[in-house]
C-alpha cells in the first residue's frame, strides 16, 4: 500500500491532484486509515495509469470517469487503444521534429525546402483543435 505522498511522487502528479480525483470519485483510495490517510493497492495504482494515459490523449476528466466506470470498461482494450493513440501521436511529434530540423536547415541555407516542406506534420485536424483552444482562451 502507498501513501498519498508516495504515490503522487511515483505517478508524477501532486497529492492535490490525488484528492481531487478522490473528492470527484474517478480515483478513490483502496483504504483509508483511521488517522484518515488514503492508502493506494495495486489496483488504484493501475487506475491511476488509466487516468494519466486519458489525461495524455487530452480526455476531460468527466469523460474519463465516464468511460472507466462502465461496467464493460475492458482494460486490456483500452491498453491497446492507448497504444495506438499514443503511437500515432509519437509518429506525428516525429514529423513535426524532422520538420523544425528541415526548416533550420534551410533557414541556415544548407537544404533546399518547398514551400509544401514548411507544413509537414500539420493536420488540419490539430490546427481546427489549437483554433478552438485559442478562441477559448
Amino acid at each position: 500500500m502507498f501513501t498519498v505522498k508516495q504515490l503522487s511522487k511515483m505517478a508524477g502528479v501532486t497529492p492535490r491532484t490525488l484528492h481531487h480525483y478522490d473528492d470527484i470519485g474517478l480515483l478513490k483510495p483502496s483504504q483509508v486509515g483511521e488517522n484518515g490517510y488514503r492508502y493506494y493497492g495495486e489496483e488504484a495504482l493501475i487506475k491511476l495509469q488509466q487516468i494519466l494515459f486519458y489525461r495524455e490523449l487530452d480526455f476531460p476528466l468527466e469523460e474519463i470517469r465516464r468511460i472507466m466506470g462502465r461496467r464493460d470498461f475492458d482494460l486490456l482494450g483500452a491498453l491497446q487503444s492507448h497504444r495506438e493513440a499514443l503511437q500515432k501521436k509519437s509518429a506525428r511529434l516525429s514529423q513535426l521534429l524532422a520538420t523544425v530540423d528541415n526548416t533550420i536547415q534551410h533557414i541556415q541555407g544548407e537544404k533546399l525546402m518547398s514551400q509544401k516542406g514548411l507544413f509537414e506534420g500539420f493536420s488540419e485536424e490539430e490546427q481546427e483543435k489549437y483554433a478552438q483552444e485559442a478562441e477559448q482562451m
